[in-house]
């Protein structure tokens, strides 16, 4: 994919947009509806330095994730405070630790061994990070990865791109069900507007920001 954004210099700064410091109150709230088992791996995409990486681990579900910034690799290990092993193979320096395996490197390099395990997929700042004539290889490029058809919960916002050009990036829900037809369907399962909750992104003139927790589900 053509890279416009330096995600290098992003996580050196000392405060990024994208990262959470609490669980994401999606996931803890709709990932028993996905009826996952015990040992069930989840996928996460740029991953950063989420702590849903650690919550999901303790759920029982081994983490598999990929995320190019090594500061953010080494920021996770560092604030959770989990021994890991790290080695070398092929594009990617691969950091482990108990029910984790993160993938450092281009996303785009990741061939389907590396999801053999997979049974859902997690996006909560994988999509929104993507300029959109980005998007379709990086949906081309999953869909391509998973073994089988697994599920996924997606976390998108909506937004008046004129008025802040992101990252974050504005994804209507339209383009969502169009990047992901036929092989997904798309269902919301929550919209929530954010806007007062972020009053830096309201300084930028935005009125609105929605945020949204989608469930997409195999369609064969």
């Amino acid at each position: 994919m053509k890279q416009t954004i330096d995600w290098h210099s992003f996580w050196a700064r000392e405060r990024q947009g994208f990262h959470e410091g609490d669980v994401n109150v999606y996931l803890r709230r709709h990932l028993p509806g996905f009826g996952l088992q015990p040992g069930d791996a989840v996928f996460v995409p740029l991953c950063g330095k989420a702590v849903d990486l650690q919550w999901l681990a303790g759920q029982g579900h081994p983490v598999i994730g990929v995320e190019l910034s090594p500061v953010a690799v080494e920021a996770f290990f560092e604030e959770s405070e989990l021994p890991y092993e790290r080695s070398k193979e092929g594009p990617f320096t691969v950091y482990r630790s108990i029910n984790i395996t993160l993938y450092q490197g281009d996303y785009m390099d990741l061939r389907p061994h590396h999801l053999e395990d997979c049974r859902l997929v997690y996006d909560r700042a994988s999509l929104v990070a993507i300029e959109d004539f980005n998007r379709p290889a990086y949906v081309c490029h999953l869909l391509g990865l998973l073994p089988e058809p697994v599920p996924m919960l997606l976390v998108t916002l909506e937004y008046d791109q004129s008025k802040m050009s992101g990252p974050p990036f504005s994804v209507p829900l339209d383009e969502v069900r169009e990047l992901y037809a036929p092989a997904y369907r798309v269902r919301e399962l929550e919209a929530v507007e954010q806007i007062d909750e972020r009053p830096r992104w309201r300084e930028t003139g935005l009125e609105s920001l929605l945020e949204r927790a989608l469930r997409l589900e195999p369609t064969a």
